[in-house]
């Protein structure tokens, strides 16, 4: 369990006008009770202020929902934490306002926003001895990261784990804590809607933790818009049913049918609470993660007598609906008009747990509240911001009933509104309140702690990690499997040059990371070799191609080198400098350590083409790869290139800290080497294995494997000095080895496993392919190389020979090195 305080010290100073406000104190105590009382939270998303018939709707019923406002409370200034999803619900989980909390804008895109020093109000209650369960839409960390809910402080999770991928009611899967809920087939048949799976899940956690307390945080997707792909006016609903013979436009329908499952999930909830007898002992909230969207049909008047929407900080983007029901505690049918926002769960929830408020927060408790009692605790403001990589930047506070509104720092004049007068935002009063102004202005200059994922004015050019198109495999389109002779593949006169070594006579039981290189005598090829990838008989294997055939693989390293006992050795690099030596890179690491985060790089060169080679040396240290490790490898896993003088650049990558890429330079061809870079952090992006590509006008391009899901790249316009932001291409990547190359036409070649790590065949390393690109930045598949369940094809090594072909190594099944010639003119 982490450590629940003092998890953003260096936030203290930032925080100081709030500390009155954040002493673990109220005037309310609740009576001791045998069990702490259950918690519900539901989060409704985009839903506007005015979608409700609690706050207005005259078109669309929501009886459920009402029914919440008549049994408990309804707050009329409730705020959400953001004006979109992941701001919003980042305050939430942490209670901390958008200029403190982790993820501060759907974009940039990153693999996770929370991580080991974050805490959440999951992990506050599951320390008080919560069950605490969550359906829905998460935003906060991918599978396998850090911020994942399950590693956050929820027992379990069902749903979406990925922003993007809340976007698809029919999703071929959903996620289940660290695995998945397969619905096979389902952005095509559309056999099952995700919304009806959400509210199963949550009714089965409620029946099964009827006897413990429990959270509950039920972040439904409904009503938001969903992908196009799936719906035309990007409202996928299954019917338009109880609206469909309304004379309403088509999409009004949907809309309305979207927030009608939403109300008849919200009463299964409801009901599932009552039936068990526990409706005495829960509090159950519900609310929307921001405001209504602009889209939404004119005449149901999302927002109400609110002004804006989503993305904007005016009333109608952040306040939100806010109903609360305890029986027994809350008083029924009341209404109250006391400013609280998302970011008082948190404390709130603490409060209710019997446990200690933390003081590193920006929220307060407003228990005192929700019981239809004033509040006892002062809160000096309340602060959003929004666009920190868009193109403006703006900041909103809301200061008593005074609200100030700057639409972009630098040159943007704050607005002043009187929400108590004017809660539409529809006089701007800033010239006669001046003092105000001022105040307000000083609030927004020191109310944000700047934040190196959010920096202010460099524009997000990313896209998204998940996409539809990679991870459902439904929707994968690739090319069928090629073969020798047809099309681009061609055949070679000798069945056997197929293999570099016949699979059923090789020299060990199994191979793997094979490399090529073209010499003037003809190609080379390398890989290692043993019992299993991490035995220690493995060796580094030769092998060179004499007039068309494949000769014996011969041993030239195995690790113990220099050194006094075995060593593991790994991921050999072939390359062929101008007019030198062949270069053969490969990796060694001590058996105690045993992993790729501690192993170091030797080289040996051979001055005749690879029939014999030089004594191995290490390739040495450098203290910019950190002090985990600060062995300097070379060429990770793919070929280097050379410069116009002369310079090898090597892409590189270490692990000990992180996934993160470096390069490694040497202008006296290997004899000493210095480093560039890591050019990322772990955190916004776990990227290894780098391979260079070649655009014009200096620039350069690299992709890397990664634990994302895509294809990662980066991009440098000064030929490799410095790097822009690691961010995701539109191919998919299983965690698998890829290289690429560009062709001598200028096209962009790469080959990879256009597959998902997780999910049906074809998944993980089963299937090869090669895609094109006329700029690096658009890929198109256009060869399957290999594709069978069960079986592994992996780790590729491409070249372009002097000839114009293209030639292609890869691990076959961990039997044998295949070698693949294309012709580019046919791809």
């Amino acid at each position: 369990m982490k450590p629940l305080l003092g998890h953003h010290s260096v936030w203290v100073c930032a925080l100081c006008l709030l500390s009155a406000s954040l002493v673990p104190a109220a005037s309310y105590a609740l009576e001791p009770q045998a069990k702490s009382p259950n918690i519900v939270l539901i989060v409704a998303d985009d839903l506007g202020w005015g979608d409700l018939g609690c706050y207005g709707q005259q078109l669309i019923a929501t009886p459920n929902i009402d029914r919440l406002a008549q049994q408990g409370i309804r707050f009329t200034q409730a705020y959400a934490g953001g004006p979109v999803c992941t701001s919003s619900r980042s305050v939430l989980m942490t209670g901390l306002h958008g200029g403190h909390t982790p993820a501060r804008d759907n974009i940039p895109h990153y693999p996770t926003y929370l991580d080991d020093n974050d805490h959440t109000v999951a992990e506050l209650l599951q320390d008080a001895g919560y069950r605490c369960g969550g359906v829905g839409k998460w935003s906060l960390g991918d599978t396998g990261t850090t911020g994942s809910a399950t590693r956050q402080g929820f027992d379990q999770w069902v749903g979406y784990l990925n922003q993007d991928h809340a976007h698809y009611y029919y999703t071929e899967y959903l996620d289940h804590g660290e695995s998945r809920i397969e619905l096979p087939g389902n952005p095509v048949a559309k056999h099952t809607y995700s919304h009806d799976v959400l509210t199963d899940h949550a009714l089965r956690f409620i029946q099964e933790s009827k006897h413990d307390p429990f959270f509950l945080y039920v972040a439904y997707t409904l009503p938001h818009f969903s992908s196009k792909s799936e719906d035309p006016d990007g409202l996928a609903v299954p019917s338009t049913a109880p609206y469909s013979e309304r004379d309403w436009p088509d999409k009004a329908k949907k809309y309305a049918a979207m927030v009608h499952r939403l109300d008849v999930g919200v009463g299964k909830l409801i009901d599932r609470v009552d039936e068990l007898g526990l409706a005495d002992d829960t509090l159950v909230i519900f609310s929307s993660d921001n405001g209504g969207h602009a889209t939404v049909w004119d005449t149901f008047d999302t927002n109400g007598p609110l002004r804006g929407f989503k993305r904007d900080l005016t009333e109608g983007g952040i306040r939100v609906p806010f109903l609360a029901r305890w029986p027994g505690k809350i008083p029924a049918a009341t209404v109250s008009d006391q400013v609280i926002a998302f970011q008082d769960m948190l404390p709130t929830f603490a409060q209710i747990a019997g446990r200690e408020i933390p003081t590193d927060i920006d929220g307060v408790s407003v228990l005192d509240a929700l019981l239809g009692k004033p509040l006892s605790v002062r809160r000096d403001y309340l602060y959003w911001d929004y666009g920190h990589c868009r193109k403006h930047y703006d900041q909103a506070v809301r200061l008593g009933d005074w609200k100030g509104i700057r639409l972009g720092k630098e040159n943007g004049a704050v607005q002043l509104y009187d929400l108590k007068r004017d809660p539409g935002e529809s006089r701007d009063v800033a010239g006669d309140h001046p003092a105000k102004v001022a105040e307000i202005v000083r609030i927004m200059d020191t109310a944000a702690t700047p934040h190196p994922r959010y920096r202010v004015g460099e524009l997000y050019r990313g896209s998204p990690i998940w996409r539809a198109e990679n991870q459902h495999v439904s929707l994968l389109h690739v090319p069928p499997v090629s073969a020798p002779g047809r099309g681009a593949h061609l055949h070679s006169a000798h069945l056997l040059s197929e293999f570099v070594f016949d699979p059923e006579d090789r020299p060990t039981p199994q191979c793997h990371s094979s490399t090529l290189a073209e010499t003037p005598d003809g190609l080379v090829a390398s890989w290692f070799g043993g019992t299993n990838e991490p035995a220690l008989d493995n060796v580094i294997w030769v092998a060179r191609q004499v007039d068309g055939k494949w000769q014996p693989p011969v041993q030239v390293a195995d690790g113990s080198e220099g050194e006094s006992g075995d060593h593991r050795v790994g991921n050999p690099v072939l390359f062929q400098t101008d007019d030198g030596p062949l270069l053969l890179f490969y990796k060694v690491v001590d058996p105690k350590h045993g992993r790729a985060s501690h192993w170091w790089g030797m080289l040996m060169t051979s001055e005749d083409h690879g029939v014999t080679w030089s004594r191995p040396r290490r390739i040495g240290t450098d203290e910019k790869l950190g002090a985990g490790n600060p062995n300097m490898i070379g060429p990770v896993k793919n070929k280097p290139i050379q410069l116009d003088d002369g310079t090898i650049l090597c892409p590189s990558s270490t692990e000990h800290a992180g996934w993160r890429v470096h390069f490694e330079l040497s202008r006296d061809l290997g004899k000493t080497w210095q480093v560039i870079g890591p050019i990322h952090q772990a955190a916004n992006f776990n990227a290894i294995q780098p391979s260079i590509l070649l655009h014009g006008d200096n620039r350069m391009q690299v992709l890397c494997r990664s634990k994302e899901g895509v294809v990662a790249q980066c991009w440098s316009r000064d030929g490799g000095a410095t790097w822009g932001p690691l961010t995701a291409t539109h191919l998919p990547n299983p965690n698998a080895g890829t290289d690429a190359v560009t062709l001598s036409d200028g096209r962009q070649l790469l080959v990879y496993n256009h597959t998902i790590k997780r999910g049906p065949f074809p998944a993980g390393r089963s299937m090869l392919n090669v895609a094109l690109s006329s700029d690096g930045k658009q890929w198109n598949p256009v060869l399957t190389l290999e594709r069978e369940r069960g079986a592994e094809f992996s780790y590729p090594a491409v070249i372009q020979t002097a000839d114009d072909k293209v030639h292609i190594t890869y691990t076959w099944k961990r039997k044998s090195i295949r070698h693949v010639v294309l012709d580019p003119d046919r791809l």
